[in-house]
């Protein structure tokens, strides 16, 4: 018992002044998609303010490929040491449902923080004849076959998102995959699919305009991205509340002193004033909260995914 103990003693005091070196060199965030769009600019703006904290440089590396699933990779293959972290989006959940996962983000890693939080929204072209989710299921059903939509592509989180929809309320419709969001809303507009499902900030000008309809978000309530349009429970629907998210995770076994310590830096950062404006204007809204509130957040996606990829047979390229 005495052996024990002092084993204990020595990992804990070990791992006290591993964090209160830490960090001594410039830390490295991988970032598993291409410079510009929407994850990279998120992560590098996380990235400058962390750093200033820290007292050390906070370093983006890009390793686009595979949905994500090249960065997560090479973070699980680093040194437990605080200097590789990952920048995690709601692809790597996805990922992890697949029947032949590359990966399980729940015990591959270690989450860090959530960032952000970002809900989606369905919507239709104006001239199928239904104005609120009640309405659009009822036409549905009453034509089954009849109406398709779009998704930015298959196995995407808006093509689950809506399979998960079609599970929960009967809603018909036939699957048209796409290669983006632009591409989609272009369909939709057209009439060539009826209905779509994806991120608000790159369609609130096609509803501004009226070239399309939202009927509801994705989320148990409405969000202040469209305070206008309702919620899953306002229309009818318990249970929904689907999102995508970014966050910062380290490689399995990273000691709890350096990512306590992470996880109140992002946080402070989350916190700063100008922080919340730079990213709701993105179509972002703001998270934060513990390590331990992000890993149950990842393992309640694994376990929407999976279900969802099981029902539906979806299969991956």
């Amino acid at each position: 018992m005495r052996r024990g103990f002092a084993l204990v003693l020595a990992a804990a005091l070990a791992t006290a002044a591993l964090g209160a070196e830490y960090p001594s060199q410039p830390v490295k965030l991988i970032v598993g998609f291409s410079p510009g769009g929407g994850l990279d600019i998120s992560c590098r703006h996380w990235a400058q303010r962390v750093g200033a904290r820290l007292g050390q440089p906070v370093v983006v590396e890009n390793r686009p490929g595979a949905s994500g699933e090249i960065a997560v990779k090479q973070v699980m293959n680093a040194r437990p040491d605080g200097y590789t972290l990952v920048c995690l989006s709601g692809s790597n959940t996805i990922s992890s449902a697949k029947g032949a996962p590359p990966f399980d983000i729940r015990t591959d890693v270690t989450p860090i923080v959530q960032m952000t939080h970002f809900t989606f929204v369905l919507y239709v072209n104006p001239k199928v004849p239904a104005k609120t989710f009640a309405q659009l299921v009822a036409y549905s059903k009453a034509h089954p076959g009849k109406l398709n939509y779009g998704s930015v592509g298959t196995g995407s989180t808006p093509h689950l998102a809506f399979e998960y929809l079609k599970m929960q309320t009967g809603l018909d419709a036939v699957h048209v995959p796409y290669k983006g969001t632009a591409q989609t809303a272009a369909a939709a507009i057209a009439g060539d699919v009826d209905i779509g499902l994806d991120a608000i900030a790159a369609l609130k000008p096609h509803f501004d305009a009226g070239t399309l309809r939202p009927i509801a978000v994705v989320s148990a309530k409405r969000t202040p991205m469209l305070p206008d349009v309702p919620g899953m429970q306002e229309s009818g629907v318990s249970g929904v509340d689907i999102g995508s998210f970014s966050g910062v995770a380290a490689p399995a076994k990273t000691p709890s002193a350096i990512v306590e310590l992470l996880n109140r830096e992002f946080n402070a950062v989350l916190a700063e004033p100008e922080t919340r404006p730079i990213f709701f204007s993105q179509g972002y809204e703001v998270a934060g909260g513990t390590p331990q509130e992000f890993a149950r957040m990842l393992a309640e996606d694994v376990g929407r995914w999976s279900a969802v990829v099981k029902a539906a047979k979806i299969t991956f390229d």
